[in-house]
């Protein structure tokens, strides 16, 4: 999924031959996600099923069949602002090759939002089978790396592990109580300075962030990020960095998207709404809001 993966299992020192064949155990879940959900493998399934745009229903895998139903809830209750059929703006802008310099035409973004949207997905589930409709098609990316983080704690647990911690690209499960008795830390990167601008503390579920500083181009002194408002075309203006906090990886990691196209009122509102959830948005300006929930505590500097 073209990120890092570190994976930490807790057990006793006289386990450590179990311990590294829980690692083995744990990867080899993700890498199996990874074989169907990457964009950039071409063999994948995700690319073979954004290759029969068009040509009407294909049987799905039980794995991308359970993504794609989520993103589709998700995309209902945000209103559109997660949508996973946003490649074509994404495309447009450049963030795919990293080789945009200048912003596309308002003629050939709106061209391409016609291309995007949740409606252009059909689902049926008695046949486990998804369409698409001609010239869209799919980006997991706001989903797949949660997904394969929930996965891979399950696997963990089915093992017996007492406590473990999984991160892929900063989608973050944990396993279990810290053997210490405190809860989980997580450090909370500052989107415009090195260093950390706080932390989250959570005794169990996930945490994801969405930010505008990883990958990003600026023109004529604004700073446009490859998280593109679905609705609108553009990239997200004004939001910094999201983070969620939420029973799933999954869930955190689509909240976290969804979350940051929305914007702090809206995006808030948006966890609060989630049952276990809670985020923190970062604005561009600085200022940060908080929606908390029990059992999580995020400390700022």
């Amino acid at each position: 999924m073209a990120t890092s993966l570190d994976i930490t299992v807790y057990r006793p020192a006289s386990h450590s031959a179990l311990a590294e064949q829980d690692l083995i155990a744990a990867h080899a879940v993700i890498a199996e996600i990874d074989r169907m959900m990457s964009l950039y493998r071409p063999d994948s399934e995700l690319v073979l099923l954004n290759a029969k745009a068009g040509q009407g229903p294909v049987s799905v895998s039980a794995p991308m069949f359970e993504v794609l139903q989520a993103a589709n809830s998700f995309a209902r209750r945000s209103g559109g602002a997660f949508d996973v059929t946003v490649t074509p703006l994404v495309e447009l802008w450049g963030f795919y090759r990293n080789d945009r310099v200048v912003v596309p035409p308002q003629d050939a973004i709106e061209e391409a939002r016609r291309r995007v949207g949740m409606d252009r997905l059909t689902i049926d589930a008695a046949a486990r089978a998804v369409a698409l409709a001609r010239e869209t098609a799919i980006d997991l990316g706001a989903i797949a790396k949660g997904y394969a983080v929930d996965r891979a704690i399950a696997e963990l647990k089915a093992r017996d592990v007492p406590a473990a911690l999984v991160d892929l690209g900063g989608n973050i499960g944990v396993l279990g109580a810290r053997p210490d008795g405190n809860p989980w830390k997580i450090g909370l990167q500052d989107p415009r300075k090195n260093g950390l601008i706080g932390s989250v503390s959570f005794n169990a579920g996930a945490v994801a962030t969405s930010g505008d500083y990883d990958r990003y181009f600026e023109h004529d002194g604004q700073r446009y990020s490859h998280i593109i408002d679905p609705r609108t075309g553009w990239p997200v203006s004004g939001v910094a960095a999201t983070t969620v906090i939420a029973p799933t990886a999954m869930a955190a990691d689509a909240l976290s998207t969804a979350g940051f196209v929305l914007g702090p009122e809206a995006g808030l509102a948006l966890i609060a709404s989630i049952p276990g959830a809670a985020g923190l948005v970062v604005g561009t300006d600085g200022r940060v809001a908080v929606q908390g929930t029990g059992g999580v505590t995020f400390e700022l500097r």
